[in-house]
């Protein structure tokens, strides 16, 4: 919590809003530390489910469901995955089981949406992200803080994307 708390302020002193979801692990931690953070009236917490909207969940922070009603759990929490993710400006993601070591299913879906969205990823991990040709990987530490990786999609002509570049020339 220690971490989530210095990682909330130094992004709030930089003028950045907060996404979160609501499962335990990490999110709980990054609430806890948001709910009593400056930058409170600048966070949304993206709830798969109506129940945990209430405060039990969001420690007073602003909580919406932000899935279609009907869903299964499973699906619901795919759904609010994803868009947390489209909205964002980038992602912070702690992506390991601390008893394993390996990426748990929601933070393989977050990392893979924002390559998909062009949305620059810093992965708090022991090991770096296996190289791609549609990113970079380049090893950092977060604001002195937490060391990890950046993960950054490749823009492919100097200025814009391949996505920007394709809808220019036509194609």
């Amino acid at each position: 919590e220690r971490y989530c708390s210095n990682l909330v302020d130094a992004f709030g002193n930089h003028g950045f809003s907060f996404f979160v979801g609501c499962a335990r692990g990490i999110d709980l931690s990054f609430r806890k530390a948001l709910a009593s953070s400056p930058w409170e009236e600048k966070t949304l917490v993206a709830c798969a489910f109506q129940s945990r909207t209430n405060s039990r969940y969001s420690f007073g922070l602003c909580a919406s469901k932000v899935v279609p009603d009907n869903l299964s759990p499973k699906a619901a929490l795919h759904r609010r995955t994803v868009w947390m993710v489209k909205r964002c400006s980038m992602v912070v993601l702690f992506p390991e089981d601390p008893l394993t070591g390996k990426w748990g299913k929601g933070s393989s879906l977050a990392f893979r949406t924002a390559m998909y969205h062009v949305k620059p990823v810093f992965v708090v991990a022991s090991k770096p992200p296996r190289q791609s040709i549609h990113y970079r990987v380049i090893p950092d530490v977060l604001f002195g803080l937490v060391s990890g990786y950046w993960v950054v999609p490749h823009p492919y002509e100097e200025g814009g994307t391949c996505d920007e570049e394709c809808a220019y020339s036509g194609a």
